[in-house]
Order: C-alpha cells, then sequence, then structure tokens
C-alpha cells in the first residue's frame, strides 16, 4: 500500500496474537493507559453524558467534544488491537465481556470491572487452551469469551435462565 505497510484479508479478519511486534505491544499498552486515565479522570462525566446527553448539555459539559473523545478512544482500541489479534477476536472482545458483565451487575464501575476481569481471564484461558490442545489462540479465546458469556446468561443472580425465580 502507499503507506508502507501490508496486511492480507485473513490477517485483517483473524490477526496472530502470538506473532504481535514488541513495537504494537508498546503501542497497545499506550492506547490502553491513555484510555484508562480518560475514563478514571472523566468518570462522572462520561457516566452523566453516555446516559442522558441532554442532561448533560444543559448544566454545561462540552457533549460534542465527549463524543469525538468517546469515539476516538474507541476507534485507537478498535485500530491498535486489529493488528494483533484481528477484527473477528476484536469485536468478540469488546462485546462479549460487556454482555456477561451487564447480566451479572447493574452498576456501571462493577460492570467495567467484571468486563475487564472477563476479558484478561478469557485470553489468558484461551491461550492455556490453544498451547495445550494444539489450536489456534484466536478462536480458542473466542470459545472461552463465548462460554464466560453463556455462563452468565445461564446462572446470573437476576438474570440467569436457569436462576430467575418462577412465579
Amino acid at each position: 500500500t502507499s503507506l508502507g505497510s501490508r496486511l492480507d484479508l485473513e490477517e485483517l479478519l483473524f490477526g496472530d496474537i502470538l506473532s504481535i511486534a514488541p513495537a504494537d505491544v508498546w503501542e497497545i499498552g499506550f492506547i490502553t493507559l491513555a484510555v484508562l486515565v480518560s475514563v478514571k479522570v472523566f468518570y462522572k462525566e462520561l457516566l452523566f453524558f453516555t446516559f442522558d446527553p441532554l442532561g448533560a448539555e444543559a448544566i454545561g459539559l462540552p457533549v460534542t467534544g465527549m463524543n469525538v473523545g468517546l469515539t476516538a478512544a474507541i476507534t485507537l482500541t478498535i485500530v491498535a488491537n486489529i493488528k494483533a489479534v484481528g477484527f473477528i477476536l476484536v469485536v468478540a472482545l469488546m462485546v462479549s465481556p460487556a454482555a456477561a458483565a451487564y447480566l451479572l451487575t447493574r452498576e456501571l464501575h462493577w460492570m467495567m470491572i467484571i468486563g475487564a476481569g472477563l476479558g484478561v481471564f478469557s485470553c489468558l484461558m484461551g491461550m492455556y487452551i490453544s498451547y495445550y490442545v494444539n489450536t489456534p489462540s484466536g478462536p480458542a479465546i473466542a470459545l472461552t469469551l463465548f462460554a464466560c458469556f453463556l455462563l452468565a446468561l445461564l446462572f446470573s443472580p437476576s438474570q440467569g435462565i436457569l436462576t430467575r425465580r418462577r412465579g
């Protein structure tokens, strides 16, 4: 390409987490740190803006800037991680832990903590399974993410299919 890098379709879709370059690790780490610090510093504003943008605008929060910042953070996270793990796993890592955490709690800060924990757990467990079963790591991580979501869907204290009160 004109930008001096070549990324074929298979690599774009599936990535290869085991062949990630040290520069990519630093890039992902920097973006992760920047996003985490931003969320920590602007947590209350982001919470208000996310659930009531009109109310946030009414009290004078810079809604347009917050929207641009949130979109930029999500975009940077996706772009940085596509090189490492591929588009399919990026989508799975963004959706599955959040969906499972949503089933397990109703408080946003706990959703963020549980979602991050499930994401890390799924990556580590998927890599472990991948190593010992001799399978590609991406699908192993995706299946681990799905298993976590399925367990949350079945056994969530308030919304679980198997734990709902009948009546």
